[in-house]
């Protein structure tokens, strides 16, 4: 009878298993509907609002209650050449502000991907500037700190929304404090002349390194900023031209370029040739204070008609910096692993026809002075042809000396410099630089170059 049972009891498994078997045709198997809703946040707040809100001076506290913004990712830190930062804009395309959110966490990217749209809680936090960029973040001895990992994962809400970023096409000299913190692309651009074959940081240490990105007329620059933690360090930098996608950044006064992975760099067009040079003639006054320049380490000072040439077929060449908010020209043999360093800073063509008593005055200032490497001379039949070719004459002018630590607290003043005897003539002022890595190294700033009648 036991046995019976357990007979009637196996059959009707084995109908209940055909019953279910025959419901599943084919191995079509569905995959279970599952729908994310979009969160309910009242945006009631901006990027814009919160950059408005800062005043220029000490970072300022949002307040008045509850108060969100959305934003579209732009950063990301996957390859780690972005660290502890999250960068957003208003929109996915043509946006009108950024903001970088400064934040303890860490691996963003697995949450918060490129185009992916955020919401964000901004009230109690500070809006302010970190060395001149934008930033949302709390108070930390008086700047802006980063947001505690709990404090971040609080405030941030993920859409459900993602959009392509389409990036802002510009030129080098387009870009202005309306595009920080926004994802660009600059169109016919390469790595410039020294920068070509070197990695993109240091191979043995972990400091950032700043290359620089020249347009293919060599007439625009600015600095591609790469981590040392970044995973492409040791790749090399391309040799041809084309675009370059990145977030638009600054810090202090040099604006800066910061692409998220080596897939931003489409160089893969040939290189550009260098433009032939081309002569520019100017009548007096004649005035460069170099306050137009793109500045910052390996930023080659490129004006249209001057001439900036290392004579000796090395790198190094006179430069364009800032301190305290004043630009200039600089030159030094430090750290150039050249021996025999001969670089020339030379004016456009002045004419000094009609001219009676032109007159030249400029501005040096002079670092770590171990021996004098800074001379100017005058020429008058310098052509197309080669700096070195010419004939130059030694103009007695008043340059800076002396200061063997450190560096100047003033310019000094040339003194005025008769160019009378070179009256209706046409001239080229030059400024030469003769040091050596193993020798002179001084360092020299020339500003405020002036020719006046």
């Amino acid at each position: 009878m036991k046995t019976i049972n357990n007979i009637k009891f196996l059959s009707i498994l084995f109908f209940i298993g055909l019953v279910v078997t025959s419901c599943v045709k084919d191995d079509d198997f569905s995959t279970p509907d599952i729908s994310v809703e979009e969160p309910n946040i009242d945006v009631n707040f901006s990027i814009d609002l919160v950059k408005e809100a800062y005043g220029g001076f000490e970072p300022v506290l949002i307040d008045g209650g509850e108060l969100y913004l959305e934003g579209y990712v732009v950063s990301n830190d996957e390859a780690g050449n972005f660290f502890k930062t999250l960068v957003i804009q208003d929109s996915p395309e043509n946006p009108t502000a950024g903001i970088a959110i400064s934040t303890e966490d860490t691996d963003l990217y697995t949450f918060y991907e490129p185009g992916r749209k955020i919401y964000f809680r901004v009230d109690g936090l500070y809006s302010g500037e970190f060395a001149g960029l934008p930033t949302l973040g709390v108070l930390n001895d008086g700047e802006v700190g980063r947001i505690s990992i709990l404090e971040f994962r609080e405030r941030i809400v993920r859409s459900t929304e993602f959009q392509e970023i389409v990036p802002q096409v510009k030129t080098i000299n387009q870009l202005s404090d309306s595009d920080l913190n926004t994802l660009v692309m600059l169109e016919e651009v390469q790595v410039s002349d020294g920068d070509v074959g070197q990695s993109y940081a240091n191979l043995d240490n972990t400091f950032s390194v700043n290359r620089v990105i020249i347009n293919c007329e060599r007439t625009e620059d600015i600095i591609l900023r790469n981590s040392g933690f970044a995973t492409f360090k040791n790749e090399l930098m391309p040799e041809g031209s084309g675009s370059l996608t990145a977030i638009f950044s600054v810090f202090n006064n040099d604006y800066q370029l910061f692409i998220r992975d080596t897939d931003d760099v489409n160089f893969d067009q040939e290189r550009c040739e260098e433009a032939a040079f081309e002569e520019v003639f100017l009548n007096l006054p004649f005035s460069q204070d170099f306050e137009s320049l793109s500045t910052g380490a390996g930023v080659n000072v490129s004006i249209q008609g001057w001439r900036n040439v290392n004579i000796n077929g090395g790198e190094t060449r006179y430069q364009a910096r800032d301190f305290d908010n004043n630009k200039y020209a600089q030159i030094s043999a430090f750290n150039s692993d050249e021996n025999d360093l001969e670089a020339w800073l030379v004016t456009p063509a002045l004419i000094l026809e009609g001219t009676q008593n032109p007159t030249l005055t400029f501005d040096t200032k002079d670092g770590f002075n171990n021996g004098n490497g800074l001379k100017v001379f005058i020429s008058t039949d310098l052509t197309e042809d080669t700096v070195e070719n010419a004939t130059w004459t030694e103009l007695t002018a008043t340059i800076a000396s002396g200061t063997s630590s450190g560096y100047a607290e003033n310019f000094t003043p040339s003194g005025n410099i008769d160019l009378s005897a070179y009256t209706g003539q046409t001239v080229h002022i030059g400024f030469q630089y003769i040091g050596s890595d193993s020798g002179v190294t001084t360092t020299y700033q020339i500003d405020n170059i002036n020719v006046v009648d």
